[in-house]
């Protein structure tokens, strides 16, 4: 199989192909893994009743798979990575602040999620730490590196072994009996909930149009949507459902005792899906990773992209595992924030259907900022509390303000048109 040629270039009309069901199988298996098992765990944490845990995922899981679909629409239509859209109305010097957040997001999670895959890795052959988070390193570089094409291939693969994985954790989940539905609701702590599971879903949009570009022109954007927001939907919310359950019934608030108590006998086949789990994530990171590089006119070729963010992702995952990986984390939450405002700018511009990137800065680069900084206030992390959020009792609406007002600035900017003499910009 010959590494992917487009790189951040449109997909011509003859090389479109594939079709639209791939990305239910894609969404479905890079968010059917034990990262959204800690989310569900995480509402019994934060002190809510199983009834309450429950309704809190399911309800972010609903608005992060809706944006995430929303995003996922536009590539057909223009056959651009999604990160390469901003142009239209960021220009392309305005789109180098999201790609550069986007690339440090790829970089990193894909080392926070290789600790915990290069660890299981290890443990399983008997091996060092550091082989095993090489040998991971190495197999999804491979992945990424020959690109479009193959990553839908292991996904779809992936989907189906992660099925049977967490089939197993459901029966476990079930089997001693439900726990009860009732118990706190603390506003704040159901609010982080729903913010969070949300976050992790809708944090994949910068992403989205990177997987669906290839498929024709003509392909339905209810189709698109649908298969992405079910894959997406389906996965976390099912995952993080069976979190909530086992966290309640066997009164373990922390996941990884939880889990080893969940597996029984079999850990081999817990290893194995959470190696499993880890690749189907992290391709993702390294792909997407490889094309928010090039949007920053880095003169690479895709494939060798790809490398160089798998060896600095895998660079960081060791540094991560030798002291500092629990800070990290919580950084790249903190982080996480810009994604809110930017999908407000990009899908204000996809409803448009017009504009371009002839212009070195374009007013979305302006309204990206003004929500960035709106939400500031509504922040609720470990490293950073706003005041509202701290009114509301931790409860998080950061996400919610940041996207209403990006969108808000830049739905009035394209009606009254930019007069400040920076949006004009320099041709390209």
């Amino acid at each position: 199989m010959q590494p992917e040629q487009y790189g951040i270039d449109p997909v011509p009309a003859d090389a479109r192909h594939g079709k639209v069901g791939s990305l239910f199988s894609l969404w479905f298996a890079a968010n059917l893994g034990i990262p959204a098992w800690f989310l569900g765990v995480l509402g019994v944490e934060l002190g809510l009743g199983a009834g309450a845990a429950v309704a809190a995922v399911v309800l972010g899981s609903a608005i992060g798979a809706l944006l995430l679909a929303l995003a996922s629409r536009l590539g057909p239509r223009s056959g651009l990575a999604q990160l390469v859209q901003s142009r239209a109305s960021f220009g392309r010097r305005g789109a180098y602040l999201p790609a550069a957040l986007n690339w440090v997001s790829c970089l990193g999670w894909f080392a926070v999620n290789s600790v915990l895959g290069g660890e299981l890795t290890a443990q399983l052959l008997h091996l060092p730490f550091a082989v095993g988070l090489l040998l991971l390193s190495l197999l999804q570089v491979a992945v990424a590196f020959v690109g479009h094409d193959l990553v839908h291939r292991v996904e779809r693969i992936a989907s189906v072994l992660l099925f049977a994985t967490f089939a197993f954790f459901t029966w476990k989940a079930v089997a001693g009996g439900l726990p009860p539905v009732g118990g706190g609701v603390p506003f704040g702590s159901f609010a982080l909930e729903v913010a969070i599971t949300a976050s992790y879903l809708f944090s994949w949009a910068p992403y989205a149009s990177d997987y669906s570009r290839y498929l024709p022109q003509t392909t339905s954007g209810g189709r698109v949507f649908w298969m992405a927001f079910l894959g997406a939907f389906l996965s976390s919310a099912w995952v993080e459902v069976i979190g909530v359950v086992l966290a309640a019934r066997l009164h373990l608030s922390s996941a990884v005792p939880l889990l080893r108590t969940a597996a029984g006998g079999l850990g081999l086949f817990v290893f194995a899906a959470g190696i499993l789990g880890t690749v189907s994530a992290n391709v993702l990171n390294i792909y997407t990773g490889a094309t928010a590089l090039l949007t920053l006119d880095v003169r690479l070729r895709r494939s060798v992209a790809t490398v160089v963010v798998g060896a600095l992702g895998a660079l960081l995952a060791y540094l991560g595992a030798r002291g500092f990986s629990g800070d990290y984390e919580n950084f790249l939450l903190l982080l996480s924030y810009w994604v809110a405002p930017w999908l407000g700018v990009v899908l204000v511009q996809g409803v448009r259907q017009g504009g371009g990137n002839e212009r070195a800065v374009r007013p979305g680069i302006y309204a990206f900022l003004v929500g960035l900084l709106a939400s500031i206030p509504f922040m609720s992390q470990t490293l950073f509390e706003g005041p509202v959020a701290r009114a509301l009792g931790g409860g998080d609406l950061a996400y919610y303000v940041g996207f209403a007002v990006a969108a808000a600035v830049y739905a009035v900017s394209l009606r009254t048109g930019s007069r400040d003499p920076l949006a004009q910009g320099a041709p390209l």
